[in-house]
């Protein structure tokens, strides 16, 4: 007893020595996992590290820290990680080993760890979920863009505070304005980033819907200077998912915009669509592919017609709380790089992990930019009356630029068909609220009225749109004809 006594003594002191050694406030192995579920992986990371020194071969173990390395987006060393996971058949870690492959741009790789993940599902008799038959379907599309980058030269990136990068798109007066609600005088949500064309009598943003997330909305500046109601753009551009950070060209119907929803590879992607004047709705939008977008969030295209350079935002670099705004100069025509004889890693042309890799041979852009930094100072000169796109980069700012005086009425006709709609508009706001406090014989009379505007308006709401088009027709032909 007298040594049992001694040996309990002596244990007794070791644990305490230890212990006071520890940290008091150390994270078990089972809080690190409570921490995992709960996201907080920075957290959980250290304790799965060293818990993988002492079993360096536990599933579960390598599994959990290779997930927390994704999340931290340090790819190549979850990588490592999570391979093990997958050897020890760790059920979920094809699902996080396709997801790094996605973002290191092995997409054939990542198509077959997501099969693996569902082949697993199906024999463990679980549900497939929809978001991995989704990943299946980005990693297919994207190895599919990769096929056909465009060959468009990037002449400029800037690294800019992620809250704040559009004030450095320079755009000349012409193109529009891009800001919040303050910069832009109008009062769109809060979080939203909006367009406004150049007239200044339309603003389109992003707008959260309350449900599902958000919808590509639009307000008109009405006669007396108020804002219309805000109104979802027409069918064809918002999904279930999110769309936001809309842009015009000048001719009114072509639109740019980013949506995390289908056609999507990764986070926000860049589509264009354009409007149908026929009936008033777009038509199915396409994903303008790499380098302009990638398996990250890319948005906020713009292009300055006057200058003939474009803009996006990407985070791609990864960088907190930083974005990279690219400047580029658009395409006529879409032309991608030859796969075979193309010297550059079609990846890194694609990720542009170097602007000058996509520069023509000789290329020299830095009057061009220097051309941008001033652009403030142009913006002092005195303003269009307006910008009309006729085709090819040349657009009328006054109306003695017609040739054509059927071009020129029908111009003029657009414009006061516009202000006919803002009157009208102005009218059904004014008798909304009236009809709203009303009752009996003078609600009904009231509806009558705001129907009858109503009906007038949705008459006139394409006819704009389509006396444009015949005046640009009309122009046309008159400088055909003088050739």
């Amino acid at each position: 007893m007298k040594i049992f006594g001694q040996v309990f003594k002596y244990s007794l002191a070791i644990v305490l020595a230890i212990s006071t050694l520890l940290p008091s406030g150390a994270v078990t192995l089972d809080e690190a996992r409570e921490l995992y579920k709960a996201g907080k992986f920075d957290e959980a990371a250290p304790v799965f590290k060293a818990q993988l020194k002492r079993k360096p071969n536990d599933g579960s173990l390598n599994h959990w820290y290779g997930v927390c390395l994704f999340h931290a987006k340090k790819y190549d060393e979850a990588e490592k990680y999570l391979k093990i996971g997958v050897k020890r058949k760790v059920l979920e870690s094809p699902h996080f080993l396709g997801d790094v492959y996605m973002a290191q741009y092995r997409f054939d790789e990542a198509a077959e760890s997501y099969q693996d993940y569902i082949d697993a599902l199906e024999k463990a008799r679980k549900q497939v979920p929809d978001s991995i038959t989704e990943a299946m379907a980005r990693a297919r599309k994207a190895k599919l863009m990769l096929r056909h980058v465009e060959q468009v030269p990037i002449i400029d990136s800037l690294i800019v505070d992620a809250d704040s990068f559009f004030k450095h798109y320079k755009m000349t007066p012409e193109s529009g304005r891009i800001g919040t609600a303050e910069m832009l005088g109008v009062a769109i949500p809060d979080s939203a980033i909006g367009y406004m064309p150049q007239r200044g009598d339309k603003v389109f943003f992003g707008m959260p819907n309350g449900e599902t997330g958000y919808d590509l909305c639009s307000m008109n500046k009405l006669t007396d200077g108020r804002w219309s109601r805000i109104s979802p753009l027409p069918e064809g551009v918002n999904t279930p998912r999110d769309e936001a950070y809309p842009f015009f060209l000048n001719d009114g119907v072509t639109l740019y915009f980013a949506s995390n929803g289908e056609g999507s590879i990764g986070g926000y992607d860049i589509f264009i669509t354009r409007l149908n004047l026929e009936n008033n709705t777009y038509l199915k939008p396409e994903n303008v592919g790499m380098p302009f977008n990638s398996v990250f969030n890319d948005y906020m295209m713009a292009v300055d017609e006057m200058l003939n350079i474009g803009w996006f935002v990407s985070d791609r670099e990864l960088i907190p709380g930083k974005v990279t705004v690219y400047l580029f100069i658009p395409n006529e025509s879409k032309r991608t790089y030859d796969l075979d004889s193309v010297q550059t890693d079609i990846k890194s042309l694609a990720l542009i992990r170097s602007i000058r890799d996509s520069w023509p041979e000789g290329a020299d852009y830095t009057e061009l930019l220097e051309k941008l930094n001033h652009i403030k100072e142009d913006q002092t000169v005195t303003r269009p009356d307006f910008v009309f796109a006729i085709y090819n980069g040349i657009h009328y700012t006054h109306l003695d630029q017609f040739t054509s005086a059927e071009a020129r009425n029908l111009y003029v006709k657009a414009n006061e068909t516009r202000k006919h709609i803002a009157q009208l508009e102005a009218e059904a706001a004014k008798l909304r609220p009236k009809y709203a406090k009303s009752e009996g014989t003078t609600r009904q009379r009231l509806a009558a009225e705001i129907g009858s505007l109503e009906a007038q308006l949705l008459t006139l709401y394409p006819q704009p749109g389509k006396y444009e088009n015949q005046a640009r027709k009309a122009e046309i032909d008159a400088l055909q004809k003088r050739r």
